[in-house]
C-alpha cells in the first residue's frame, strides 16, 4: 500500500484515514473502491474520519459504493475499527446519527457522528486502542 497512490483517502496519519466528502469529484466511485480495496487488503486495522459529508453525490457513485460495501462488509468490519463523522449542525447531526445507526447495524461497524474534528479524533484514538467508544450523546 503506497500512500502516494491514494487520491481520495488521506493516509498521512495512517492508521487514521481521512476522507473529505465535499472534496469528492463526480465519478469518484471507481477510485474510491480501488483505494478502499487497498486498505482492506493490508494487515493493519484502521479508523476513518469524515470531516464533512458528501454533498450532491452522483447516483452512479452512490450505487457503486453501496455494492462494494455490501460485497465487502465482513472485511470492512474486520479491518475498520470505526468511522467517525463530523457534523457541526446539531439538527443535521441528530438525523445523521439515525442514518449512521442503520449503517452500523447493516455493516457491523462502529459509526459515530460528532460535532467537532477534535471529538472524532478522540474517539478514533479510543477505537484504535481497543478501548470502549461512547455512544453518540449530546453534552450540553
Amino acid at each position: 500500500m503506497r500512500r502516494e497512490d491514494f487520491k481520495l483517502h488521506d493516509l498521512s496519519r495512517f492508521p487514521v484515514v481521512v476522507l473529505h466528502g465535499r472534496g469528492l469529484p463526480h465519478g469518484y466511485g471507481l477510485t474510491w473502491a480501488r483505494e478502499l480495496e487497498a486498505l482492506l487488503s493490508q494487515n493493519r486495522s484502521f479508523v476513518m474520519i469524515f470531516p464533512n459529508s458528501v454533498e450532491d453525490e452522483d447516483q452512479a457513485d452512490r450505487k457503486l459504493r453501496t455494492v462494494f460495501l455490501k460485497a465487502n462488509k465482513a472485511r470492512l468490519a474486520a479491518k475498520c475499527s470505526g468511522i467517525f463523522a463530523v457534523e457541526p449542525n446539531k439538527a443535521i447531526r441528530l438525523l445523521k446519527r439515525v442514518q449512521g445507526a442503520a449503517i452500523a447495524a447493516t455493516f457491523g461497524l462502529r459509526f459515530r457522528v460528532v460535532a467537532t474534528v477534535e471529538e472524532a479524533e478522540r474517539l478514533a484514538s479510543l477505537a484504535l486502542a481497543g478501548a470502549a467508544v461512547p455512544d453518540d450523546a449530546e453534552h450540553e
